[in-house]
């Protein structure tokens, strides 16, 4: 059987040897053959070069790790819901005092204010607060101790507020009421009432008097203390402007001393809950004292991690060991019964030195595979293992300290993937590639980032680039002939050679 085949003269004809090679046909004859081209081909896999080190990596799964930060979120969510509720019934008990309303609707919603309160209110003051909750709870103490002055014209013990709220609530609160005393001075002098404004005045001064003696350090409680100062101020300015006006003010025995002597003196007015405040002012002192103790210890700690991890650079596995146990002695046996007695002091220094310290064992591991293993002198190659949070079992991190200490672990990996490529050890290059590819993988995969994690994404994603471009430079070396692959070893025998 004959098979025929049809060439172009056969199906035209009229193509002439002349028209055969004209321009036209020429370029519609190209254009023919890449639309061919086109449908039978497609593009190769983006890192097929890769494909040796993804059996070696396994992908990181972070999906315990995404539930147990999605039930937190879904817990602040739950506390800014109930912050918002309770600031509006504050708003109302408060409209409620101002309008003098009548005491059946006070009491109807004052009691729908404590009932939610005592029912949002955790068991121990110490725990820390979940979004603006505390914030929330400075108010009600503050509308309370606002309260309590226009019925007595004195400040609210902390003791008749329930046991559960902490003392920076208390000051928190005992602060801020200042601008409503400034501004009940001002609604007061509108009547002439000369008597009222005093007693707001009294009460000002004397508050201020006891809040110089703490340390306050920056943060919510100090900048809101700043401005008791200008409260005292609007208060005496409405009273002189009272007298100047031809106001008769009543005899004022509390004006008799000098306000820069009253100050220097220990606070003994009756307006004040003294013996209270002084246990409180010993606490605050005790947490000063505490937290200063905890920043000490935290810089051997952070200053034992982040050696570990030079020495791994250095491929002295056996000082890293030993400098990350030392790590972990520091922050078992000093840091965490700080931390367990006020866990307030868990968010600052002692979180970055869990965050260095994960850095430095899951880079350990990375190298070596195993953090019991000492008695190695160096990682001839990464066993490319990733530490998961729930392995973390000697020192428990948070989320956001294991997360933070995993980007920066990259960053760790990145500089090994250098000193490889300076010897053309593309296979380890790409091994690092590929671990960094996988933990932006599984990054990009959480449903949310807690705290600042999500700051360091850019980073991460730079060391992804990175490694890449160092990549293709590594192909253009070796396509140039030039591909000279060393080991260290052979580098130090060398030196040794022409020593």
């Amino acid at each position: 059987m004959r098979v025929h085949v049809l060439n172009r003269l056969t199906v035209f004809p009229f193509i002439t040897p002349k028209l055969r090679y004209s321009p036209f046909y020429i370029a519609t004859h190209q254009r023919s053959y890449f639309t061919y081209l086109n449908m039978t081909m497609k593009p190769a896999a983006p890192f097929h070069y890769l494909s040796n080190s993804i059996e070696e990596n396994k992908t990181l799964d972070l999906s315990d790790l995404n539930t147990i930060i999605l039930n937190s979120q879904k817990e602040t969510q739950d506390a800014f819901d109930v912050g918002s509720k309770l600031k509006s019934y504050l708003v109302q008990v408060r409209a409620n005092i101002e309008r003098n309303a009548s005491d059946e609707h006070k009491s109807k919603t004052q009691l729908d204010l404590d009932a939610l309160l005592k029912s949002s209110l955790p068991h121990d003051n110490k725990v820390p607060r979940k979004g603006n909750i505390s914030n929330i709870y400075g108010d009600y103490i503050r509308l309370a101790v606002y309260h309590h002055f226009l019925e007595t014209g004195k400040l609210l013990p902390q003791s008749s507020l329930l046991k559960e709220f902490s003392d920076e609530e208390y000051l928190m609160g005992i602060i801020t009421v200042n601008q409503d005393l400034a501004r009940y001075s001002i609604g007061r002098a509108t009547k002439r009432d000369a008597e009222s404004v005093i007693m707001a005045r009294n009460l000002v001064d004397a508050i201020l008097s006891h809040l110089m003696q703490y340390d306050f350090r920056n943060g919510n409680l100090r900048r809101r203390y700043d401005g008791v100062k200008y409260a005292l101020k609007s208060c005496e300015t409405v009273l002189y402007e009272l007298s100047v006006t031809g106001c008769d003010l009543p005899d004022d025995k509390y004006d008799e001393e000098p306000a820069a002597k009253k100050a220097k003196v220990e606070l003994t007015s009756d307006l004040l809950p003294n013996e209270e405040l002084r246990d409180l002012n010993k606490r605050m002192e005790h947490r000063d004292e505490l937290r200063e103790t905890l920043i000490k210890k935290c810089r051997d700690a952070q200053k034992a991690a982040k050696n570990a991890i030079y020495s791994l650079h250095r491929d002295d596995v056996s000082k890293a060991h030993e400098l990350i146990s030392t790590c972990e002695k520091i922050v078992l046996e000093q840091l965490m019964p700080i931390v367990e007695e006020e866990p307030m002091l868990r968010y600052g220094s002692f979180a970055n030195v869990l965050e260095e310290y994960a850095e430095a064992k899951m880079f350990y591991v990375w190298l070596v595979g195993n953090d019991n293993v000492e008695k190695v002198e160096s990682a001839v190659k990464p066993s490319g293992k990733v530490l998961l949070h729930h392995e973390f079992s000697t020192v428990p991190l948070e989320p956001e300290e294991y997360l933070g200490g995993i980007c920066d672990l990259t960053g760790e990996i990145g500089r090994y993937a250098v000193k490889r490529g300076t010897f053309r050890d593309e296979d380890q290059v790409g091994f690092c590639l590929m671990t960094v590819m996988n933990v932006l993988y599984a990054m990009e995969s959480l449903e949310r980032l807690p705290g600042g994690v999500g700051k360091k994404m850019g980073q991460l994603r730079s060391t992804v680039e990175k490694i890449e471009k160092m990549m293709y430079e590594l192909s253009l070396t070796k396509a140039t002939g030039r591909n000279v692959k060393a080991d260290l070893d052979d580098t130090k025998m060398d030196q040794n050679d022409e020593e």
